[in-house]
């Protein structure tokens, strides 16, 4: 390439080699910027630097004015058809002509008129209007738009295909006023990939204002046809979506209108409808993978495979776009995500632990103190599923046992979905052997049922709640609200975890009450038996009462702990006014005081331990008289555990005082007393 201020008019010759004389001014203008920046995206050609971005519609323009004056040279018989060639250049232009097909004058008209249709289109594109087209080499002639997009689908699946390599690839890299669309993308006309295609254009946040854009759909039929054909072709009756016949004229008629875009989209989202995938079972499906989406995006979990697999899916699949379009007027940026507050062990089991949920439930429950376990296991493995329901996989026992709260999904196995009964769910059959290890263990449920009935039987079950895996039905659940439930629960259930102490200590006085205990000690049966009795009800009324609603039930079992202590001094001291044991054997007490008695009983029984229940009689007495009292669970905890202790000891005296009464030392030790 020469240029210079002298050169006077634009050069360009190709028959040896490229060579391209250019004025000075010619060069340094726009052209220049035009032919750097095309270096860089490695699409330059030299002849840029001449007619810039015209250049294409140069090269067409100069073949024809060659063809032109062939054909009058071959009219007026100074030229031989035969010796036509058609110019090396055009193949720049990287459209297709046509090609004729014998050197006759018939043909070269015909390659004529290409160059014509070529030069005109190529004009009114530019002047006019940024087009794409989408299409599988099935319209009049792709290259009559600024962007041809082929659609080759691959393996992929159809919706991860559309959106990573039509939307993410090409549309949102591309500037365009309107976006034309073949109706049919695949070999099976019917199935109208070309509508799906407008459908995620319309849904895709991730093109800003680009999906808004006019959307010309070029098809063979007409609108009533294709509504037989497709239910997706309701589409076509939203404003800013046009049907156009597959011709140029048609196609050319289209480039040249102003169309109009989509304005209202609320207006839009109403009157479509995209139906859910078939490739999940149903709302369990749904509801998990809609939660975990919602859930991971408001508690911001990162570096979580699962969770990444998850947000591709709800991103790609055109039912989660449809979704999220809905959904996106539910603003929770002003609600504040609450944190947990309490110390404890939390156990999750949930089929889908592994699609998302233990990372999304360990950061809802990130807590310094709060420890968060998941019983890892694949539950379509249906082998050793009875071995779980059952709970004699070892590892998921010690596991349970462990745990204050567990958060148990109602339907672990495929084969709950076909169930009606509650009593025959997989979650429940579990929740009932967790109740047989320890009742005090608090349960969460999590469903994505939406039967009320079902969802009302589950407080029946004593579960502490439940929370909703929110299926995008559920337009009335709130997922920063959902979340917050889930934490306040856990932190209720880690509050209410003394009840696995009460409750085992429970199971332990019951189980040495079973057996007759007292009879070692040479007491009337007659005298022990209604208290015997007392003990067994007073104690299992203690977790009874602990485990309801009551709003007294810590002063409740404070006065059950009581009467089962009293009941134990009514067996060994049954006239407490004559101050002596069963046995007659004597004791001294000031005043005769309840815990004075307590201490001098098992100080009888060879124990070493001062019981120190002053607090509980203290606050059971002001109870009774009416007076304001506080009792905490530390310390029914303590006074509890105290009877059991004391109930053992009763089982196993360490070292018991026998008195004598026809013994003279006896009677000395009893004045001295």
């Amino acid at each position: 390439m020469l240029f210079s201020g002298g050169i006077s008019t634009n050069y360009y010759d190709n028959s040896e080699f490229e060579f391209l004389e250019l004025n000075s001014k010619t060069i340094y203008s726009k052209n220049l910027i035009i032919f750097l920046e095309a270096i860089k995206a490695k699409n330059e050609n030299i002849m840029m630097l001449c007619y810039g971005e015209h250049w294409r519609e140069n090269i067409v323009a100069n073949v024809l004015e060659k063809i032109n004056l062939f054909i009058f040279d071959v009219q007026s018989g100074i030229e031989n058809v035969s010796n036509f060639q058609i110019d090396t250049n055009l193949t720049k232009t990287e459209h297709k002509f046509y090609k004729p097909k014998e050197n006759t004058l018939e043909e070269i008209v015909k390659f004529k008129e290409s160059l014509e249709q070529y030069f005109r289109l190529s004009l009114d594109v530019n002047d006019t209007t940024q087009s794409v087209i989408i299409h599988h080499d099935n319209v009049c002639d792709p290259q009559i738009f600024n962007y041809p997009i082929k659609f080759i689908q691959s393996s992929e699946e159809i919706d991860t295909y559309i959106s990573d390599d039509i939307i993410n690839k090409e549309l949102s890299l591309k500037e365009f006023d309107t976006i034309f669309i073949k109706d049919n993308l695949s070999l099976n006309y019917l199935e109208l990939y070309g509508l799906r295609v407008a459908y995620h254009i319309r849904l895709s946040d991730k093109l800003g204002g680009k999906r808004f854009a006019p959307i010309v759909i070029i098809s063979d039929f007409d609108t009533d046809a294709l509504n037989k054909f497709a239910k997706e072709s309701n589409l076509l009756f939203t404003e800013g979506i046009y049907l156009c016949k597959n011709t140029k004229e048609e196609i050319q008629k289209y480039q040249s209108l102003a169309l109009q875009g989509l304005r209202n989209y609320d207006e839009f989202l109403s009157r479509i409808e995209v139906s859910a995938p078939k490739d999940t079972s149903g709302t369990h499906d749904i509801a998990n993978i809609w939660s975990i989406y919602r859930w991971a995006k408001l508690l911001t979990v990162e570096n979580s495979d699962a969770i990444d697999k998850n947000k591709k899916e709800v991103e790609n699949q055109l039912y989660f776009k449809y979704i999220k379009a809905l959904h996106v007027k539910q603003s929770n940026e002003a609600k504040q995500i609450v944190t947990p507050s309490k110390n404890g062990k939390v156990l999750l089991i949930d089929d889908e632990w592994n699609k998302g949920w233990a990372d999304i439930l360990k950061s809802a429950l990130n807590f310094e103190g709060l420890e968060f376990d998941v019983f890892e296991y694949d539950f379509k493995d249906k082998t050793n599923f009875n071995l779980i329901v059952q709970l004699e996989h070892k590892e998921l026992k010690k596991q349970i046992t462990r745990a204050d709260v567990v958060v148990l999904d109602l339907r672990l196995l495929e084969s709950d979905h076909d169930n009606i009964d509650l009593e025959n769910y997989s979650g429940i059959k579990l929740l009932q052997k967790i109740h047989d290890i320890n009742k005090g263990i608090q349960v969460i449920m999590l469903t994505a049922t939406s039967k009320s009935t079902i969802l009302e039987k589950l407080y029946e079950k004593k579960i502490l709640g439940y929370i909703k895996k929110e299926h995008p039905d559920d337009k009335n659940i709130d997922t920063v609200e959902n979340i917050n439930k889930f934490v306040k629960l856990v932190d209720t259930g880690l509050n209410r975890k003394y009840l696995k102490e009460i409750y085992n200590n429970k199971l332990k006085i019951l189980n040495i009450l079973k057996d007759d205990i007292f009879a070692q000690y040479g007491v009337d049966f007659n005298q022990y038996e209604l208290y015997w009795n007392k003990i067994i009800v007073e104690t299992e009324a203690v977790f009874d009462i602990l485990d309801s609603d009551k709003g007294n039930r810590f002063l409740y079992a404070t006065v059950s702990i009581a009467v089962s202590i009293e009941s134990i001094l009514s067996i060994f001291i049954p006239n407490n006014r004559k101050m002596s044991f069963w046995d007659g054997e004597a004791y001294e007490c000031n005043y005769n005081a309840l815990r004075c008695r307590i201490n001098e009983l098992f100080k009888k029984l060879g124990s070493n331990k001062n019981f120190d229940m002053s607090i509980m009689i203290e606050k059971r007495n002001d109870y009774i008289h009416k007076k304001s009292v506080v009792v905490n669970q530390d310390e029914i905890k303590t006074w509890f555990n105290e009877l059991r202790i004391m109930i053992e000891t009763i089982q196993n005296p360490p070292n018991l005082r026998a008195y004598n009464k026809g013994d003279l030392n006896s009677l000395i030790n009893k004045y001295n007393s």
